[in-house]
């Protein structure tokens, strides 16, 4: 794994359509939403639950080139925690830190806003992402939403 001081978290004004092209590895595609998808989901969010949260979305670029994306849900309802709603690698930047990186900026901007926890879901099977987020801290609820294992962190 390379170093993160080549990784830095961007917004996406002026730069969208750059990250339009990132794509995952092959495995990955039936558990990861493409990006064409996760920005027409932060514009016009799906009716089940996402539609009354504000969208902080980033991208993660790595020596300046498009890396990777992370989409945020923030709840406007204090008893609510934020959800990582989408968190996408590129194929070509995969093992090199961009996703830990991107969680772990997000997890420092809820520490900061003072959320108790911060809760992602992944679909189960081969190639998911269970792995990932429990080496960064997440814990499985044992609670299973539209089909995805819900997790979350201790802020």
């Amino acid at each position: 794994m390379t170093m993160t001081s080549d990784l830095e978290l961007v917004e996406l004004v002026g730069r969208a359509r750059e990250f339009l092209l990132l794509e995952v590895a092959e495995n990955q595609r039936k558990n990861v939403a493409s990006m064409a998808e996760s920005f027409a989901d932060a514009l016009f969010p799906p009716e089940d639950g996402y539609e009354n949260s504000a969208t902080w979305i980033r991208g993660v670029t790595r020596g300046g080139v498009p890396a990777g994306f992370i989409m945020c849900s923030d709840s406007p309802d204090d008893e609510k925690d934020p959800w990582i709603w989408r968190l996408l690698v590129d194929r070509e930047h995969q093992a090199r830190g961009v996703g830990t990186f991107a969680v772990e900026s997000a997890i420092s901007r809820y520490k900061s806003l003072g959320s108790r926890e911060l809760k992602t879901a992944w679909y189960p099977g081969p190639s998911d992402a269970s792995g990932f987020y429990k080496k960064l801290g997440f814990k499985e609820t044992g609670e299973v939403l539209e089909g995805e294992v819900v997790a979350t962190l201790k802020l």
